[in-house]
């Protein structure tokens, strides 16, 4: 795939005027980098950054729009030669503050009380801010309609339980529905990914450290929401992805008819819409835990401006047309699937999208950013492994959470003797 590489904006203008030479103003160049994603996404950045051209005459912006974002600006940040303005993953931005790569934002976001606490939390360090996020997902429940009816079941509501949504699989999976290929529909498909079941966790009270960072990973609420996820595996109402009839994806998975229920986000809409316009299917939040607490996870990126920039005032006027109030409404409108980072942007969306998905904005409120502390790529890879083998039925819950509990405490312990 090529690179979308282009600037914004006309060189320096020097107007003649009988016979004198009308001096232009000064222009100052910014270097804008961003992944690329969709047709449309694309086509929305490039009209924003047009917007902005022309509202600021004296600002050009060379634009990198690229395939391969992630491999070059990694490349960039290592020379030191980086991009005034990029996009940050909020998996990123930790490693990326560490390294005295972003610009805190020290106030300097516009309206910044609009956006959702869950979303700046995710680009907050040690309680600073340092990038307003431009757009965000999050996850809900998918459910197939007419296969709860065909079981004899009500469509799931916001109040339903896990022991509701439990009750649900196994109802689909006895109820002997097939496919139009013959195949037996289970209740629900779920990937072994703790980026879908850690939902689960926060929403059941759990967390990896307490207020006084002593590591809570192992605890009895921690413990239940994995032995929860993995029980649809291990009682045969669900089966991952792949076990569905080689599928690449829970949304494949569901899609194609092979599971009743599956746990994704809202970039599963247009993806449905336009591989399965058929499929007659609903959207509901993950269900109540047993504490009567709700969970889900967010997955956003923030427009970020770099601490070497020579323009810090010009950048961060970028980062606020991209995503002040005016960005979010073009996010909010332009129908490309994530939701608009400010509360007074998402009824927009709805009416762009569908009232149909509210699940996926009412999550915002309570949606937790599945980050683990820098350094803790050990302890990440021990969850990882471990959600694998609890799925698999060679380990307990309960041991892959104690292994992991055990790897976090090291290096929590380490860090602090450091």
């Amino acid at each position: 795939m090529r690179n979308n590489r282009f600037v914004v904006g006309a060189a320096l203008i020097a107007a003649l005027s009988f016979g004198g030479v009308v001096a232009a103003q000064e222009m100052v160049t910014l270097q804008v980098w961003t992944g690329s994603s969709s047709p449309a996404e694309n086509a929305a950045k490039e009209a924003q950054f047009a917007a902005f051209q022309e509202a600021n005459p004296n600002i050009e912006l060379e634009v990198l729009i690229s395939p391969d974002y992630g491999t070059q600006v990694q490349a960039a940040f290592a020379s030191g030669d980086y991009p005034d303005v990029f996009t940050v993953g909020q998996f990123d931005l930790a490693s990326l503050v560490d390294s005295g790569l972003v610009m805190p934002a020290d106030g300097r976001i516009e309206a910044e009380g609009e956006i959702f606490p869950s979303l700046l939390s995710a680009f907050s360090v040690d309680g600073a801010v340092y990038c307003p996020p431009k757009d965000f997902s999050t996850l809900a429940v998918l459910y197939n309609k007419d296969y709860f009816a065909a079981a004899g079941l009500e469509e799931p509501t916001a109040e339903w339980t896990w022991a509701d949504m439990a009750a649900a699989a196994q109802a689909v999976t006895d109820a002997d529905i097939m496919t139009a290929n013959g195949v037996d529909v289970l209740g629900i498909s779920t990937a072994a990914d703790r980026n879908r079941w850690l939902g689960f966790l926060y929403g059941n009270g759990a967390n990896l450290m307490d207020a006084e960072s002593n590591v809570t990973w192992n605890t009895p609420e921690a413990v239940e929401a994995l032995e929860y996820y993995a029980s649809f595996i291990n009682n045969g109402t669900g089966a991952i992805p792949a076990n569905l009839g080689g599928a690449g994806w829970n949304g494949e998975a569901f899609g194609r008819g092979l599971a009743a229920m599956t746990i994704e986000g809202n970039w599963a809409i247009g993806y449905l819409e336009t591989d399965f316009p058929e499929l007659n299917w609903g959207v509901v939040e993950l269900p109540v835990s047993p504490n009567g607490g709700r969970g889900t996870l967010t997955f956003t990126e923030c427009w970020a401006v770099g601490a070497n920039t020579e323009y810090p005032e010009q950048a961060w006027a970028l980062v606020n047309a991209l995503t002040g109030t005016d960005g979010a409404m073009t996010v909010a409108t332009s129908g490309f699937g994530v939701m608009p980072a400010r509360s007074g942007a998402v009824d927009s969306w709805l009416e762009t999208r569908g009232a149909e998905y509210a699940a996926f904005v009412n999550g915002a409120e309570y949606a937790v950013a599945p980050v683990f502390p820098s350094g803790f790529g050990d302890f990440t890879a021990a969850v990882d492994a471990g959600t694998v083998d609890v799925m698999n039925g060679d380990a307990t819950a309960q041991e892959a959470m104690d292994d992991a509990a055990a790897i976090a405490t090291e290096i929590h312990d380490e860090m602090m003797a450091s």
